[in-house]
């Protein structure tokens, strides 16, 4: 055999090596993880988890998180319950999960989407976890010194420190502007995040009409002060 014909053999060998090789690696990519195929599957268990996180589950009627949705009733059929009609009323905060739930023994009343504190590079949360009670302190409206507030706060922790209110309001016009004020700050930020993950400096966000409603049940006795609230990171 000469060299013409030796490196023709050696050319066909090296074909039929690559047409061997080339359907064993190709389905790598799917099976590893890394192909559009198999990115859905990690959200799927996020999702979950976020169910879990929730110590009871939402009821059919929760309003849809779209549109302008965190001005309105978390609940969409029930109309909000008058307190003064039920006894032992409290309510528990589920922090990961996002939601306060209106409490009269171990019964869930009412639910509402929710913002509590941030989650740091810790994993706790701005807002503090434990037993407190309703305080004394509460009001329509409060601005901060960097023209950044909200409506219907409702104190539960160092008298004016920690509160239930309303997703935040600003005074530089800044947002999106429903009635005379203006929501969230830089465009909208911390609006959308309501039930969805928690957000706030510490406080315990609610939409505008559920932390209206907690506000006057504070007033008429509904909620009065020295009601229980219970905060859990689930």
């Amino acid at each position: 055999m000469n060299k013409a014909h030796k490196r023709i053999g050696m050319l066909l060998i090296a074909i039929i090596a690559c047409l061997m090789v080339i359907p064993v690696f190709e389905p790598l990519p799917e099976v590893g993880g890394k192909s559009k195929v198999q990115e859905h599957p990690p959200k799927k268990e996020q999702v979950a988890k976020k169910e879990n996180d929730r110590p009871y589950p939402d009821p059919s009627d929760m309003r849809p998180m779209t549109g302008h949705y965190y001005l309105y009733s978390s609940e969409t059929k029930r109309k909000y319950p008058d307190l003064r009609k039920y006894k032992d009323v409290w309510i528990r905060v589920s922090i990961l999960g996002a939601r306060a739930y209106v409490m009269s023994g171990k019964k869930v009343i009412y639910t509402m989407y929710a913002s509590p504190g941030a989650i740091n590079k810790n994993g706790e949360s701005r807002t503090p976890v434990g037993n407190y009670r309703i305080q004394e302190e509460s009001g329509e409206v409060f601005y901060n010194n960097d023209g950044v507030g909200a409506r219907y706060c409702v104190s539960y922790h160092q008298h004016g420190v920690y509160l239930f209110h309303s997703v935040p309001i600003n005074n530089f016009n800044s947002g999106v502007k429903a009635g005379k004020y203006h929501y969230g700050y830089k465009g909208g930020a911390h609006l959308t995040t309501l039930g969805k993950k928690p957000d706030s400096h510490g406080c315990v966000r609610l939409s505008v009409s559920d932390a209206k409603w907690i506000y006057e049940q504070r007033l008429n006795g509904g909620l009065p002060v020295g009601s229980k609230v219970v905060l859990k990171m689930r």
